[in-house]
């Protein structure tokens, strides 16, 4: 038996019925959330530069990204906003939106401010690693090596991050997330020259001496593995050079 609520005493079944068949028929198409309106050209922006579709040291055509995603210049801005806070684009009044460079500096920089903070995060959390720590390092270092032989990048370097999430899970740093994702996401997310087997081997190498360091219990030789050598640019330069597309031609005067 349908459910009769209070109207259906006043005006009768068969009218309520029409009204609801009205409403029905009437009823305006839902709009987008604004949120995800704004994720969705946030998201594109972010696939476009990975791509290699948005160049660093370009401007960006906003009427033309609007158009091409038929959306209103609203929710652009509020994807702007989100790439600006993250260090991917720079917002110049009168003169447009600017998409940020990757140059030595700044990876020089990066790996300076990553390496810090996980060397500190692993001395704070190494008293917290056991055996079972030790078999997700192992896994994880293990699968890396099969991805990377497979030249499977894309997913060698979401195994990558989780490997060093390991150990940084366990920290109690609240701002662990807002710090090294944005960085994580300027290093990785630009589109790059090629990748080099030999570079990521000798990564994994270094994983390798690391997890030896944990189950040894030397604490001193893990954390001065990350601090010293896993980010140290000096060590990774010639391969930096390969890795990034530094252009210096293609860069225009912010």
């Amino acid at each position: 038996m349908a459910h009769r609520g209070p109207n259906s005493y006043i005006n009768g079944r068969k009218t309520v019925k029409r009204t609801r068949t009205a409403v029905k028929e009437t009823a305006p198409k839902e709009e987008p959330r604004p949120d995800s309106l704004r994720e969705r050209v946030y998201q594109y922006l972010k696939d476009a530069m990975s791509a290699g579709k948005l160049r660093y040291g370009e401007f960006l055509d906003q009427d033309g990204i609007c158009e091409t995603l038929e959306v209103s210049k609203t929710p652009l801005r509020d994807a702007l906003i989100r790439l600006e806070a993250e260090g991917f684009v720079t917002i110049l009044p009168r003169k447009g939106v600017y998409i940020n460079p990757i140059t030595p500096s700044f990876i020089k920089s990066a790996y300076q401010i990553i390496g810090s903070i996980e060397a500190d995060c692993l001395n704070e959390v190494f008293d917290k690693l056991t055996a079972y720590h030790v078999r997700l390092f192992e896994a994880s270092n293990e699968k890396q090596w099969e991805l990377l032989k497979k030249n499977d990048y894309v997913n060698y370097y979401d195994e990558n991050i989780r490997f060093h999430n390991i150990f940084l899970s366990l920290s109690e740093n609240t701002l662990l997330e807002q710090t090294l994702i944005p960085l994580r996401r300027r290093l990785y997310d630009f589109p790059r020259r090629q990748y080099s087997y030999e570079w990521e081997a000798m990564n994994l190498n270094t994983h390798q001496r690391f997890i030896d360091s944990v189950k040894l219990g030397n604490r001193q030789a893990a954390v001065s593995i990350f601090r010293i050598e896993h980010w140290s640019y000096e060590v990774h330069k010639k391969y930096l050079k390969l890795y990034y597309d530094f252009d210096q031609k293609r860069l225009v005067s912010a």
